[in-house]
């Protein structure tokens, strides 16, 4: 790498309005190379970087995904680009289904073929293979139907939580939906997983042909090995835990820090070599008040807390593109473990208003020493106007969130059955579900 100008290696890199997009811009941007900062808005965090000296801006890839490939393809084949790379799941998904087709450009596109995507997208397919290995698992059922779930709810342990195959599943029309465990996914006994399956399948009819999983619910903390991977070998890695998560039951991590484990990478390890997994990865774990380890999801893609990784010195992006160019990454022999980081502060607040209201007035107290030692991700000194704008664009994620629950709920009362899940079109492969 080091006969290599990186100023040769010109990168879009997409999903630059989101926390990990903009991690990306910085990265490669610091290191000399040229970054265009791709977004379906006209401004996003990463175009507003010193780091990105270009922009694009493109159509939704969740609401039109045929016409964001063929925008990314018309800005591939100008010969500009050396590397693509997509960050966010929507984004991946659809670039890794079209990466056939951008590859013809002669552009080098960061994320694998859809036959092995879909194998970590499919949490059934991943739990399977996991349940195959030397790997701990929750038990995990596939059932096909109500009637299944039926049949088997007495002879399961419980608690459970019911979650989808997949993050995004698409329905009958071909439009994708978005789902995400709440803290109505969970049932204590027979009789709630009956009524929480039925009533899941009766709010997502299009979940019938392809019905979720059941899988037990395993207490404790949340962990994750992150990194990349190449040819299933993980030659880089970062491993954290969550402090706070929103909901606390698990959600998005909200105050995060870094850890070791060598049994937890090992697990991950060993589950990369099944998968055969090339690129960024995140494989997340319970840990539980024994101190053993469980897996409890696969990401193909970059993950929303990557800042943290690279504050403590294993740059994903940078490894990533070199990997790109031909050179196998290679992890730090050390990084960094007392970083923690407030990742999202609105997330923060949620956290607290939930735990005051569960009665835990201590959580205040808690909440407030945070200021004195997390470190704030967007903020950076060398690159302040993210910083600056970060604010605006989660006041402009708030008013959107509302509009979109008074109109799901304007919706109901009308009677037009319309959702408060992200809907999108994606008509790229109309033959597969998932």
């Amino acid at each position: 790498m080091a006969d290599t100008d990186p100023n040769a290696w010109r990168t879009l890199v997409l999903d630059a309005d989101s926390q990990a997009g903009l991690c990306v811009v910085r990265s490669l941007g610091k290191r000399g190379v040229p970054v265009t900062a791709g977004s379906e808005f006209s401004r996003s965090l990463g175009s507003m970087s010193k780091y990105a000296d270009d922009g694009l801006t493109y159509p939704s890839p969740t609401d039109a995904p045929d016409a964001f490939v063929d925008r990314l393809y018309r800005a591939l084949e100008t010969g500009e680009y050396f590397a693509v790379l997509p960050v966010n799941d929507a984004t991946t998904r659809v670039v890794s289904r079209a990466k056939p087709r951008l590859a013809e450009t002669g552009v080098t596109v960061g994320a694998s073929g859809w036959d092995r995507e879909r194998r970590v997208y499919d949490k059934a397919e991943t739990f399977e293979l996991a349940a195959s290995l030397d790997l701990p698992t929750p038990e995990t059922h596939a059932p096909s139907s109500l009637a299944d779930v039926e049949a088997l709810a007495d002879d399961i342990t419980y608690p459970v939580v019911v979650k989808s195959r997949s993050k995004y599943v698409r329905d009958g029309a071909g439009r994708l939906r978005l789902h995400r465990v709440g803290d109505d996914s969970y049932a204590a006994d027979p009789a709630e997983l009956v009524a929480t399956y039925r009533d899941v399948l009766a709010r997502n009819d299009h979940l019938e042909e392809y019905p979720p999983l059941v899988q037990a619910y395993v207490p404790g903390e949340t962990t994750t090995t992150v990194g990349l991977a190449d040819e299933g070998e993980l030659r880089a890695w970062f491993q954290e835990r969550r402090l706070r998560t929103t909901p606390a039951s698990g959600g998005n991590s909200t105050l995060i820090t870094g850890m070791r484990d060598e049994r937890m990478r090992d697990h991950a390890a060993e589950l990369l070599d099944a998968l055969h997994w090339t690129g960024p990865i995140q494989v997340e774990f319970m840990r539980t008040p024994d101190d053993e380890y469980y897996l409890i999801e696969v990401n193909g893609r970059y993950w929303g807390s990557v800042p943290l990784a690279v504050a403590s010195g294993v740059d994903i992006p940078w490894l990533h593109l070199c990997q790109l160019a031909g050179e196998p990454p290679a992890s730090p022999p050390v990084y960094r473990d007392d970083i923690v980081q407030q990742r999202l502060l609105y997330g923060d607040f949620k956290w607290l208003a939930e735990r005051l209201a569960d009665g835990h007035p201590a959580a205040l107290p808690r909440f407030l020493a945070t200021f004195g030692y997390a470190k704030p991700v967007f903020a950076r000194a060398d690159d302040p106007v993210p910083s600056l704008a970060a604010p605006l664009f989660w006041a402009k994620e708030r008013v959107e969130t509302l509009y979109g629950k008074a109109t799901e709920a304007m919706g109901s009362a009308s009677g037009d059955g319309t959702e408060d899940e992200t809907v999108a079109r994606d008509a790229s492969v109309p033959e597969e579900p998932l």
